[in-house]
């Protein structure tokens, strides 16, 4: 990947997006974005993987529509995710912005969905399915509607507790969310209390998720 430098391209003040197909192939030039298609919107399908990360963007400097890959505008500055592919196949990141809303995101996203540390205070916007795992702690969450259907783990902060919902919880409604948060399962934040999520299983007619997934982000006391 190229090392792209800070000059006045990346200072924009609102979404300044490409009005020509010139005007798109240079910006795909500028960073360094290949094995795309131009559609007649002049948005881009990208076959492949797009890194717009640590580059001081305020906003996406082209229209997306689907990516193969990996899409990643991380550890930027970004206020808006207009421009978003509407389908990313891999893992999608927007972590380490100035977020306050997931409007623009991606709708499916076959891999890993990242938002944490940013300014959200709900998840209104985000993606309708996710085919991994759903991290959006250290954000200023006030409520916990508007989950995505979710194939995988979901991560969120709410009043500093780091909640785990796996996936015998498929539609991961704001009902279930609550029970999970009343039962006390996660302590200190990195600690899993086995027989609170045990009787939490067993109350809630559900499937025991594998030990083994749990222990690679918290610690288990039995």
């Amino acid at each position: 990947m190229k090392h792209l430098t800070n000059y006045k391209i990346f200072e924009n003040n609102s979404p300044n997006f490409p009005t020509t197909k010139a005007e798109v192939i240079k910006a795909c030039n500028t960073y360094d974005i290949r094995n795309y298609t131009i559609n007649d919107d002049l948005s881009i399908d990208v076959d492949g993987d797009v890194y717009l990360t640590s580059i001081n963007l305020e906003y996406l400097p082209l229209r997306f529509n689907y990516v193969s890959g990996y899409f990643s505008c991380s550890t930027n500055r970004l206020v808006s995710l207009k421009g978003c592919p509407r389908t990313v196949g891999g893992n999608f990141s927007c972590a380490y912005n100035e977020l306050k809303t997931l409007e623009g995101c991606p709708q499916t996203v076959n891999g890993n969905f990242l938002c944490y540390f940013n300014e959200l205070k709900s998840l209104e916007g985000c993606p309708q399915k996710v085919g991994g795992n759903f991290y959006c702690y250290d954000n200023k969450l006030k409520d916990l509607e508007h989950f995505p259907e979710v194939n995988g783990i979901i991560a969120i902060e709410e009043n500093k507790v780091y909640l785990l919902v796996y996936t015998f919880i498929n539609k991961a409604d704001s009902f279930m969310i609550e029970d999970f948060i009343d039962y006390e399962i996660v302590r200190n934040r990195d600690t899993v209390m086995l027989d609170r999520l045990q009787t939490f299983i067993r109350d809630n007619d559900l499937e025991m998720p594998d030990l083994e997934d749990i222990k690679k982000h918290y610690k288990i006391i039995e």
